[in-house]
């Protein structure tokens, strides 16, 4: 798990203690996938949402076996294969199995790591839109799987357009919890401070926070002004502007 104190506030932000499945072959694991494909397909029904939720454990058991370890490659082309499907399981209206989604993005996103990078847009795209969920159980874990996200991939500017989009959702979840989410990339990936000045991601930082300390919810104004000192620490000469 990337360095990030906001991260490891955040309730059940650890790996979930779940028992490793090992594949032997690359045919083997393949095989796995294929029988996984045919729960996934259309919409989520009475006859496929336990195959769903299964499949999506079965991943998660082999995250903590060793098909990424041994057959990287494979694991994260036939995930990227099958998002559409477990999008669908993450964003199901059951609770146990929205949350079996959501834990598996988060376990995908603390071992993989960069390896999600080519995912990360489409995962963050579904992750804040669960923020605005009205079940506070399902919007909480989708803030820590969008935090987890941003803690773990490689820095880009489009990570902060998701934040900036977020900060002007008509729903006060997404932007309550945007604040965290810069701070999450402040302390995770300040080692690119150049990178980040030399692509613009200065100026949008700005505009988040300004957007924040200025919001209609006490709550998110609140919320930004704890991540303005760490923006200000930063980069102080902008935090004066």
């Amino acid at each position: 798990m990337a360095s990030s104190t906001y991260v490891m506030s955040l309730p059940g932000v650890e790996l979930e203690d779940l028992p490793p499945v090992y594949v032997n072959t690359n045919r083997e694991l393949e095989d796995i996938f294929d029988g996984m494909v045919t729960a996934f397909e259309g919409k989520e029904s009475e006859h496929n949402w336990v195959a769903r939720e299964g499949n999506v454990l079965q991943m998660r058991k082999m995250l903590r076996g060793n098909a990424y370890r041994d057959f990287q490659i494979t694991f994260l082309t036939r995930v990227k294969s099958l998002l559409d499907g477990i999008l669908k399981t993450f964003n199901s209206l059951r609770t146990t199995t929205s949350t079996m989604g959501g834990q598996f993005i988060k376990d995908l996103a603390i071992i993989a790591g960069p390896g999600i990078d080519n995912m990360v847009e489409i995962l963050l795209v579904n992750v804040v839109k669960q923020c605005a969920n009205t079940k506070k159980l399902t919007s909480q874990l989708a803030n820590l799987v969008a935090s987890t996200l941003l803690a773990n991939v490689s820095y880009h500017l489009k990570l902060l357009h998701h934040v900036w989009n977020a900060c002007q959702d008509k729903n006060v979840q997404p932007r309550s919890y945007a604040p965290g989410w810069i701070a999450v990339l402040l302390e995770t990936h300040i080692d690119h401070k150049s990178y980040i000045e030399r692509s613009e991601g200065v100026d949008l930082l700005v505009k988040c926070i300004k957007r924040g300390l200025a919001d209609a919810n006490p709550g998110v104004r609140e919320n930004m002004r704890k991540t303005y000192w760490k923006f200000a620490a930063i980069w102080p000469d902008q935090a004066n502007v």
